[in-house]
């Protein structure tokens, strides 16, 4: 088989992912793993629709696996902390709550995300799974470890970067895992007591925040992320 037919299984089994086909997923991911043995985003996807198939030994023995040959490989170690945390806790789904896209104005938001990462970052995230946000100068970037996904829009950077910096706090979840059109939600955790009342994403994009008052310190905090999946703050 050649490598544009393990190009179809793989985008197969990233879109049986995508749909919750699970059980269709792992014989996809089963199907590249006889063709390339030691392929790691295989390896890591499989673990996933294990998990998620509520299969969680073959899980964890597949996440194994690629510490075996990557023993730094990031995903496969987070998903391994994941699957032990949600074991302690007694959580049945092993990584990702169900999550519901619907917009609160003023407190959550579908953003679209521009300057992308690289497509195979996107072959092993799931929609609905909790990602990070991070600042990086006058911007705001959409991390899962090690991996960059994206950055927020200039606009919406500039005014979380300004809500960070007086002690909001946020949630955020992909929402598409399309490489060429990702989206993630972006949910308010938490507001600032110096701007209490001030919306997140106003209806009106032109509405400026207040200026922070004389003496207040314009050092911005380590940004904290609340991983709804852990059940506290990373």
């Amino acid at each position: 088989m050649n490598n544009d037919n393990i190009n179809d299984l793989q985008q197969e089994s990233i879109k049986s992912a995508i749909a919750k086909k699970w059980s269709e997923a792992i014989s996809l991911n089963e199907k590249i793993l006889e063709l390339t043995p030691d392929d790691l985003p295989t390896l890591n996807r499989l673990g996933i629709a294990f998990s998620m198939n509520g299969e969680n030994k073959k899980a964890i023995a597949s996440f194994g696996q690629v510490l075996a040959i990557d023993p730094h490989n990031q995903i496969a170690k987070n998903n391994l902390t994941r699957l032990k945390a949600n074991k302690k806790q007694g959580l049945a789904n092993p990584f990702f709550q169900t999550v519901s896209f619907i917009e609160e104005p003023g407190k959550s938001k579908v953003v679209p995300l521009v300057s992308q990462g690289e497509p195979k970052v996107f072959s092993t995230l799931n929609i609905g799974e909790p990602v990070e946000l991070s600042l990086s100068k006058h911007k705001v970037k959409v991390t899962r470890g090690k991996d960059f996904i994206g950055y927020l829009p200039d606009n919406l950077s500039h005014r979380l970067v300004k809500l960070i910096g007086a002690g909001y706090k946020y949630k955020t979840i992909m929402k598409s895992v399309n490489a060429k059109n990702p989206q993630v939600f972006i949910l308010e955790a938490k507001s600032s007591k110096r701007l209490r009342g001030i919306p997140s994403f106003p209806l009106d994009d032109k509405e400026h925040l207040p200026s922070l008052s004389a003496g207040e310190s314009s050092e911005t905090p380590p940004l904290e992320i609340y991983d709804p999946l852990l059940g506290d703050e990373a």
